[in-house]
């Protein structure tokens, strides 16, 4: 699917507008959610900042988005809040002059001799520059890849892994859901 972002909500959601191409017109405002990532949630620490770099990445830019579907979803590429699941890809011209990128495992940096188009995953991004977690309890073709980059991430430093042991946004969730439970079994006076 062709889509342009309209607003990114955190590290892994976002909000996109997706050409139609039997209608031949935008579709407004569709909900989508990386499916190989989980970024921190904006009460964690670095949520702000891992949605920070992601509209920084992708903000009003147009994005190839693979759809994907899971067992979890009856293979239906929708989560359960209604978010498209999709990995996403964006093409921009690489300039002339230096840069840093990641491949086969590592970071570096080089020269860019001839500007060219470079296609770019936008996960693999979140990963390697530390602003998101591989989502584990998925397999899927990349994911010694991804694993790979969350460990270089790790190893530098880089984003949330400058903490010593950041806490997983589903440990996270977990423990907000277990707050809110016991709240809820309290009884109340007012």
């Amino acid at each position: 699917m062709k889509a342009t972002v309209q607003k990114v909500f955190d590290g892994d959601g976002f909000l996109a507008n997706v050409w139609h191409p039997y209608r031949e017109a935008w579709v407004e405002r569709i909900p989508f959610r990386f499916a190989f990532i989980d970024a921190p949630e904006m009460a964690q620490p670095f949520g702000p900042e891992s949605r920070d770099f992601l509209a920084s990445l992708i903000a009003g830019k147009e994005l190839r988005l693979d759809p994907v579907g899971k067992e979890s979803t009856g293979y239906m590429p929708i989560d359960p809040y209604k978010r498209l699941l999709c990995m996403g890809f964006l093409t921009e011209q690489m300039s002339v002059g230096r840069i840093e990128y990641y491949h086969k495992g590592t970071c570096g940096s080089g020269s860019v001799k001839q500007a060219r188009h470079v296609t770019r995953n936008i996960e693999l991004e979140m990963i390697v520059n530390g602003w998101a977690w591989v989502v584990e309890q998925y397999a899927f073709d990349r994911e010694a890849e991804y694993f790979e980059a969350q460990d270089d991430a790790r190893h530098s430093r880089r984003g949330l892994w400058a903490m010593d042991d950041p806490e997983p946004p589903w440990n996270f969730k977990r423990r907000q859901r277990r707050r809110s439970r016991a709240s809820e079994g309290q009884g109340r006076l007012i």
